[in-house]
């Protein structure tokens, strides 16, 4: 049975759709990236998930973990599912950490909240911070977040996910501030201590890295998926090949690949294949939405590469 399974999940904030029909799944232990643009719609997938969408913003659809309802389900049990079934490490820890209180505090807290003895959270807090191997953890654990680096605070932000034994990991852009080696390490952590995991980033190289399955999403929909393999040597939909493109190394003085144009603001999506008015591919078979198709390897694209 997957850990996660997500169907039909869309978010509006009033009458405009923000996230349309988005359907996958992640089995036990299983790494998923989700990839694409800023303004694609992977982070309100994965606030969706978490129960952290703005007041005016709703989630439809279902999303399912370890036969848990995650959306459309009372506050009251999304907080006792956040963090205990899922947790998610943002990209900026200053921005997410309490900088008044003690990272020892902050790491026991979330503890404490699910039932924890506050003497056993306390013990256990050092213990999370030498498992996402900051040295010294007690020492560690009576700082305040402004007296780590970057790459700690990061860190600190794992322990906190992993405090209470979720079943599922969602990263958002966790590395993106980080410098190339400590990214490495990061990387390298998450992996390792992972249970399932939704990777959410715009870096190709880094979800190639980290993730066997790729979700490719733009305009609030999915439109290609499949193996991380199979999807990059051979993107089948013209937003996957470009992004692709944009992203691979080129002899000095050639002129890099790029996507024409800018990803629309929210509601100005054209209709049919979301896509269309940035692919040199498109036809007016284009203006009608095309489904996500094929075995393993899926795609919504008229005019396939390849």
């Amino acid at each position: 049975m997957s850990t996660l399974k997500v169907e039909g999940l869309s978010v509006r904030a009033g009458a405009l759709e923000l996230v349309r029909e988005v359907s996958f799944a992640i089995a036990p232990g299983e790494r998923v990236g989700l990839i694409g643009e800023s303004g694609s719609g992977k982070s309100l997938t994965a606030l969706s998930l978490m129960g952290l969408l703005p007041e005016d913003v709703t989630a439809s659809g279902t999303a399912r973990l370890g036969g848990r309802d995650l959306v459309g389900v009372p506050e009251s049990r999304v907080k006792d599912l956040r963090g205990r079934e899922v947790s998610m490490v943002f990209q900026e820890p200053m921005t997410a950490l309490n900088p008044l209180m003690r990272v020892g505090a902050q790491v026991a807290e979330v503890m404490t909240l699910h039932g924890t003895p506050r003497h056993d959270a306390r013990e256990r807090a050092v213990a999370l911070l030498d498992r996402v191997r900051l040295p010294e953890p007690a020492q560690v654990a009576r700082a305040y977040p402004h007296q780590l680096s970057g790459g700690q605070r990061q860190r600190v932000m794992l322990a906190i996910a992993l405090a209470n034994g979720p079943g599922l990991l969602i990263c958002d852009e966790p590395t993106t501030a980080l410098d190339v080696t400590v990214q490495k390490q990061m990387l390298e952590l998450i992996d390792e201590v992972a249970p399932a995991l939704l990777f959410i980033t715009h870096d190709l190289a880094v979800v190639a890295s980290v993730c066997e399955r790729v979700l490719v999403m733009y305009g609030g929909r999915v439109v290609e998926s499949g193996p991380i393999r199979e999807v990059f040597t051979r993107p089948r939909h013209r937003y996957t090949e470009g992004l692709l493109a944009a992203s691979r190394l080129t002899p000095r003085g050639t002129r890099l690949p790029t996507i024409q144009g800018s990803v629309p603001p929210a509601g100005r999506f054209p209709g049919g294949c979301v896509f269309r008015n940035r692919c040199p591919h498109a036809t007016p078979t284009c203006e009608a939405a095309p489904a996500l198709t094929g075995e393993g390897h899926a795609f919504a694209c008229w005019h396939p590469a390849g």
